[in-house]
């Protein structure tokens, strides 16, 4: 009996159709017709995507409730990583490593350092204590720009940046008011709307930009999906009876997420008004919705992940020096007043560092329930994650947090504790981050005493 043929489609094929007068589209994740017959790769032979990402929050750790006390495989969860448990095997910790490019003003100096390698510039605070700006880009520009170069890896979206907590510091520069920069005084505005990134990376036809007002009761699912509908139905004739269950489940997804973006913000208004920066979950009598919007958060960015609008995110969970406070926790205080004036072993402090690592474990929760051929969304991926000092009382930029989370499609182990006994440069840790999502980084990373040439094996396969 001769076998039959597999059939295959293109693995950038997209829904079609028309809604009021304009193209609607609406991105695919993978499908294993897609694939090649191992889940591995593309039917054409194309590698799954790499996706690189940053989680930022500000004003550091306790290290007794951060610092694992075995080293290698299997490391002990302190309390502050105990959220992580279940996703163990993806994260790893790096201790005992330095930002190497020098530590003029704390918080701006890790930031920069961690984040570019390169010295910070001091810039006139004018009325303020301090100001400064990155001297480099960002490593997230600096994955987006080498993908972008390369046509098989180039995506709709170069990058996308969200922002959690809007208690950020404005008034001392772009180092601590912005996460992901292209140079000095460049930044990238993230988001802080879960809606507002939907209709960016989903639907920027139908709702513009400079629109001014939209009502939140706007049905996205008839303008979408009803759309596209046919082309949905012609598609489902084409391919498995997997994958015609993975696309019921996509169009699904979609239409729940935005039901649901919707129906928390009718609790607000009846009109949406959409600022520069636009709320998604107004604060309810002072208190940021946090754990709410990390959700609707994942589930973006999940999806467009999923379906290839970009290969590089950055989230700003809270900002360097900012007052982001934890109230729906009990712990009211604004964690940079905290990090400074709490007494003793400073346990509110060390609360929100808790909560911060359950909300990030929410990202990567997400990803990891994602499914893209035979693996997942954190199995394709490197996401690095750290703060803008050590302890934020004593400012110090040394023995860093550092955790280091997915497998870049097996270029990284996980499950790892690795500790520097001789301070060794921070900038190892994102050339191996880096590395793992295929920049080669022949020259190094980094400038001045940022700059490194090698990686740390031992989260290396």
């Amino acid at each position: 009996m001769i076998p039959l043929k597999r059939r295959f489609i293109d693995r950038r094929t997209v829904l079609r159709g028309a809604a009021f007068g304009l193209g609607a589209t609406l991105a695919l994740p993978v499908f294993e017709t897609m694939l090649n017959a191992n889940g591995n790769a593309f039917a054409d032979g194309t590698p799954l995507a790499k996706r690189f990402g940053l989680f930022f929050w500000g004003n550091g750790v306790r290290l007794p409730a951060w610092t694992p006390s075995r080293t290698g495989s299997n490391y002990d969860l302190k309390t502050n990583l105990q959220p992580l448990a279940p996703l163990q095997s993806y994260v790893s910790v790096v201790s005992g490593t330095e930002v190497k490019t020098g530590n003029e003003r704390g918080h701006h100096a890790g930031c920069v350092g961690f984040l570019s390698a390169s010295p910070m510039i001091p810039q006139d605070p004018g009325n303020a204590g301090y100001s400064s700006t990155f001297s480099k880009p960002s490593i997230d520009q600096v994955v987006a720009a080498a993908y972008g170069q390369d046509a098989a890896k180039r995506t709709a979206f170069r990058s996308l940046e969200i922002g959690i907590s809007k208690r950020v510091i404005t008034g001392e520069g772009t180092t601590l008011n912005f996460l992901s920069h292209n140079g000095p005084n460049d930044v990238n505005r993230p988001l802080y709307s879960a809606r507002a990134l939907f209709q960016r990376v989903f639907a920027p036809d139908f709702i513009a930009s400079n629109a001014g007002t939209v009502d939140p009761k706007l049905a996205l699912r008839r303008q979408i999906l009803d759309a596209v509908h046919a082309d949905a139905t012609a598609l489902q004739k084409k391919v498995s009876a997997n994958d015609r269950r993975r696309l019921d489940q996509h169009l699904t997804s979609v239409s729940e997420l935005q039901n649901r973006i919707a129906a928390l913000e009718e609790d607000n208004a009846n009109v949406c008004t959409i600022p520069a920066q636009p709320p998604e979950y107004p604060d309810r009598q002072g208190v940021e919705q946090l754990r709410n919007l990390s959700i609707a958060m994942a589930d973006v960015l999940a999806l467009a992940l999923a379906c290839d609008r970009s290969r590089v995110f950055s989230i700003m969970y809270s900002g360097s020096v900012g007052y982001t406070s934890f109230d729906d926790d009990g712990v009211t205080e604004g964690s940079h007043s905290l990090s400074h004036d709490e007494p003793g072993d400073q346990p509110e402090l060390s609360h929100g560092v808790t909560i911060t690592m359950q909300h990030l474990a929410i990202f990567l929760e997400r990803l990891r329930a994602t499914p893209e051929g035979a693996s997942n969304l954190l199995e394709q991926s490197a996401i690095l994650a750290s703060s803008d000092v050590t302890q934020g009382r004593e400012h110090n930029i040394d023995d860093y947090p550092v955790l280091l989370a997915g497998h870049a499609g097996g270029a990284l182990r996980g499950n790892v504790h690795y500790r520097s006994t001789t301070r060794e440069n921070l900038t190892k840790v994102l050339i191996t981050a880096m590395r793992a999502v295929d920049l080669p980084l022949a020259n190094g990373f980094g400038n001045g005493g940022g700059f490194a040439t090698d990686s740390i094996g031992a989260l290396e396969v």
